[in-house]
């Protein structure tokens, strides 16, 4: 998106000191805090409805929409990789073929004889109507899925177990409704379906909560106008302010023939997900660790121990009675509860602890440069930083200028209480060296904490964010944007009008 500018070249000691500031350690030993206890960490801000702005379910939403669009099995930490010439091995569309895969005549094996239902995996023994299943799994435990990517943890993969089950939920109205279809042309028209109301979910439901409706209809460029009426009676329906057809007010994010999936979005503005993961969550109503985890109130995300039951880590199969129950992680599943959902973490430049340590599951070790640690790579924040500077990203500072808007000053990005290296000499010089030309990533985060209180992206973040996401849905030929402009959901929801995660989830498990 802004190939002219410089890149942060920035010692590599300099990224491992600023990544190792930004992991939050642990306090009095606790990991994380009881449902119901105060938490400083969580982000407690509200819609104009009242409702929490970001429960921790749109934190997996927004991974699950991340592997759907994007993935680079190639680019390494150990070299400095060509921008140009890598190569998005995922469709940069919202098209869930982390779903479909190649769809049933190329990879039978993940649907039905039927050719239409997608398979599911066995059951959670609790028998809670919100838990589970798993996910089908071949005789080694790993998943057979359209991306293995969406098993990583446990909470990823069950919201692919519930898009699955969408889908088939879906497929049952369509066989109602059209009865006299094909098996392949019912195929067809549930994808259809199915992408197009996941497609309003990632618009009009998680962007807007990520960026703020304001953002989201100045791009989308919505216009109304009035056509005059006037035709006979019952001749044809009158006009009355249809919306009008406006190409997207993308000021940025340009493409020529078909989108790409830019380093900015993907390597950077895209990962601010990562500050809202909690340590640990709760899962359902009986869910626990076994044998108890040290300073855990919940399930921890991942811990190092490889046990079956100590964390939320995934390429294995559901363990018993660990289904996810939807009610802790979105808004209007089943009757209200205190305290439930659970919040995000704050989007700020901080990360949870378990994310300071990844565990080889996730993050095989690397070495990043000759005489480095290959620990240092477990570091979610120091691999985020010697990515973006292998790939040649620009800094948050230039990209700030490059969009019209006043960069934030060195001394208020990274602060004197931020700790970066215990080495006085070395937290100065460090410090010397980011100064203006701090990584974007970095910077879309701590813009985050700055702007809106934690509360959601800032205007570099939210704005790279938006443009994308829309402008991958305008490029996309079969989006409901191009074949159905004025198309609303007509599913099943809470409210009329709209549709929102929620209610997917709620049609996929009613």
């Amino acid at each position: 998106m802004f190939r002219h500018l410089p890149s942060y070249d920035v010692a590599d000691a300099s990224l491992v000191d600023l990544g190792n500031g930004m992991v939050q350690p642990l306090e009095d030993g606790e990991l994380d805090k009881p449902l119901g206890e105060a938490d400083d960490d969580e982000n407690t801000a509200t819609l104009d409805s009242g409702e929490l702005r970001l429960p921790a379910g749109y934190t997996y939403f927004g991974q699950f929409v991340d592997h759907d669009i994007t993935f680079d099995p190639v680019s390494s930490l150990q070299r400095q990789n060509d921008p140009d010439a890598l190569v998005d091995f995922r469709t940069p569309r919202f098209d869930l073929d982390n779903v479909y895969g190649r769809g049933p005549a190329d990879q039978p094996f993940l649907y039905a004889d039927d050719g239409i239902h997608l398979l599911l995996g066995l059951a959670d023994p609790a028998g809670s109507p919100q838990g589970g299943p798993d996910l089908p799994r071949n005789t080694n435990g790993r998943a057979i899925i359209g991306d293995p990517r969406n098993d990583e943890n446990l909470i990823v993969s069950q919201l692919q177990s519930t898009m699955f089950r969408f889908h088939n939920a879906v497929a049952d109205r369509v066989a109602t409704d059209h009865p006299n279809l094909s098996n392949d042309d019912r195929f067809k028209f549930t994808q259809k379906v199915v992408r197009w109301h996941y497609q309003w979910v990632v618009i009009h439901d998680f962007l807007k909560r990520l960026v703020g409706d304001d953002v989201v209809d100045d791009i989308l460029n919505v216009e109304e106008y009035d056509v005059p009426t006037g035709s006979p009676p019952n001749t044809v329906p009158p006009l009355t302010n249809p919306v009008g057809r406006a190409e997207p007010k993308l000021r940025f994010y340009h493409y020529n023939n078909e989108p790409f999936m830019p380093l900015e979005f993907a390597v950077a503005a895209y990962r601010f997900g990562h500050s809202m993961i909690r340590p640990s969550y709760l899962i359902n109503d009986v869910a626990t660790t076994d044998p108890p985890v040290a300073g855990a109130a919940r399930i921890p995300i991942f811990d190092q121990t490889g046990q079956p039951r100590t964390s939320l880590s995934g390429f294995r199969p559901l363990p018993a009675f660990w289904g996810v129950e939807w009610k802790f992680f979105l808004a209007g599943i089943g009757p209200p509860v205190d305290d439930l959902p659970q919040p995000s973490y704050k989007l700020d430049a901080t990360l949870s602890h378990p994310l300071g340590a990844l565990p080889g599951s996730v993050a095989m070790p690397e070495q990043i440069v000759a005489g480095f640690d290959p620990a240092i790579a477990q570091s979610l924040a120091v691999r985020n930083l010697v990515r973006g500077k292998r790939l040649d990203l620009p800094s948050g500072p230039d990209v700030a200028r490059a969009m019209g808007i006043d960069p934030i000053a060195p001394d208020v990005l990274i602060p004197p209480a931020l700790a970066l290296n215990a080495d006085p000499a070395r937290d100065a010089a460090s410090r010397a060296a980011l100064a203006g030309r701090e990584p974007l990533w970095y910077y879309v985060l701590k813009e985050a904490e700055l702007y809106t209180n934690a509360s959601h992206l800032g205007p570099v973040g939210g704005r790279i964010v938006a443009e994308v996401l829309i402008g991958l849905l305008a490029g996309d030929p079969l989006s409901y944007v191009n074949v159905e402009p004025n198309w609303k959901p007509d599913l099943p929801a809470a409210t009329t009008g709209t549709f929102t995660l929620s209610d997917l989830v709620n049609l996929a498990i009613p």
